[in-house]
């Protein structure tokens, strides 16, 4: 059995978070919940752009492809009772900070950085 790297942490990414009140000011709780489903949902989208064997970066159409991509599985994770929507937070909490163009591109970096992790060390099945 060969001794790979493993894949990037969360912590690894430090200044880029995952919580959407920095996009569009969306609380969503338990936050311990939030942060491992959007964990699998990068995962899964590294995955799809992997498996298709991209040769460039992670490149939705645009900004609102990924949009769109991240505000239905909020929107699922509420609905199945995984996360609950608290009123949504004033701007000075998040969004005026990062605002949805630069949290999207901080999701784009996550999906990117797993799939060159994939590239140098073997797929996620390997």
């Amino acid at each position: 059995m060969k001794d790979t790297p493993q894949p990037p942490s969360p912590m690894e990414f430090g200044s880029m978070p995952l919580d959407p009140i920095y996009a569009w000011g969306l609380v969503l709780e338990p936050v311990e919940t939030l942060i491992q489903q959007m964990q699998n949902l990068i995962e899964q989208l590294a995955l799809e752009a992997y498996q298709r064997d991209e040769e460039s970066e992670y490149t939705p159409q645009d900004d609102a492809e990924l949009e769109r991509r991240f505000l239905d599985f909020f929107e699922q994770l509420v609905d199945d009772g995984t996360l609950i929507r608290l009123p949504d937070a004033p701007p000075e909490r998040g969004r005026a900070i990062l605002g949805p163009r630069r949290w999207l591109r901080a999701q784009r970096i996550r999906i990117n950085r797993l799939i060159q992790h994939w590239r140098e060390h073997g797929g996620p099945d390997d």
